[in-house]
This record gives C-alpha cells, structure tokens and sequence, in this order.
C-alpha cells in the first residue's frame, strides 16, 4: 500500500473545486478526479509494508499540524507526470502551511521516512492522464479552504483509479 498525509477538503469545498475539474478535464481531456478523493498531499512516502504501517500509525497519534486559511486559484501542470492541478494564491500567508509540511517531516524522519522532492508545491491534483494544452487557459472561481482535516492514506492503485482508506487523523492547530 502507497501511503500519503495530506490536507482533506470537506464535502462542500470538494463541490468549490469542481469546477475547476471540469474546465480541466474541458482543455486537457485525462482522468478526472473524483470528487471524494481530492486532497492536498503534505507527505507522500511511497510503498510500505503492513508492519511499517502499523508503527507510523501509532507514531502520528501524537502529532498535530497548524492549519490557517488559504485561496485556491492557481493552475499549474506537471507536464512529466501529465497532472494538472489547483494550488493555492501565492499573495496569501502561507506560512502555516509550510510550517505543516516542514513539522511533518520533522516527525517523520525519525522513522525513516525523508522527502523526495527538494521543493513543497501545494496543490490539488485535478486531472491524471492530462493531454497538450495552455495552462494559463484553465480559469475557474476561487476557492476559499481553510482545511479541518488532516489524514493518514493509504492508497491502493488501480486502471480506474486509486482506492483510500483512511488510516489515522492528525489534530490541527489553529493559527
């Protein structure tokens, strides 16, 4: 099982954001995402054994992330990884959210776990499979989210998508 922390949007936030899929989905053609699996990744670890699992579950009990406000309008593309994507308006603070990142993998490193990408970008992934096209092109209304979940997933891939379980809750901290 792949497993991931990331920031969860409530039902009515996912609904904000759907617009955003389907304009997507309009330029690039690809997979959509589906609306009860949106998120925004904090820490992707990969491949894990069932018994590595188990310890990061109960390890991550103890952890708490801050989580502020943030404005989703910002597409981008990862043209290798042919994702198209959400992420939040760089003009805000975000500082929280960097610090949620940077904490995350403080907690985590001590398992073993260690950060593949030199850089954090957040974002939601929209579309998988995405074809050609003008990112600049992709509009939609912003989306005010001021996450109130952050979960542990664990992530079984599949031709028609991935399946997730939860595995663990984190409390948030306000800021």
């Amino acid at each position: 099982m792949r497993l991931f922390f990331a920031y969860w949007p409530s039902a009515s936030t996912a609904q904000a954001i759907e617009p955003w899929v389907e304009n997507a989905n309009q330029l690039f053609g690809g997979r959509k995402m589906r609306l009860n699996t949106l998120h925004m990744t904090l820490a992707f670890l990969g491949e894990t054994d069932a018994a590595r699992s188990e310890r990061l579950v109960t390890a991550c009990n103890q952890w708490a992330l801050p989580a502020g406000s943030m404005v989703l309008n910002r597409p981008g593309r990862f043209k290798h990884a042919r994702v198209v994507w959400l992420g939040p308006d760089t003009e805000g603070r975000l500082d929280w959210l960097f610090d949620a990142h940077a904490r995350l993998w403080a907690h985590l490193a001590p398992l073993g776990w260690y950060p593949r990408e030199a850089q954090f970008r957040p974002h939601v992934s929209l579309l998988r499979n995405a074809g050609p096209g003008d990112v600049e092109a992709l509009k939609g209304p912003p989306v005010p989210w001021r996450p109130d979940r952050c979960v542990l997933v664990g992530s079984r891939p599949s031709e028609r998508g991935s399946h997730y379980t939860l595995l663990a809750e984190l409390p948030l901290l306000p800021v």
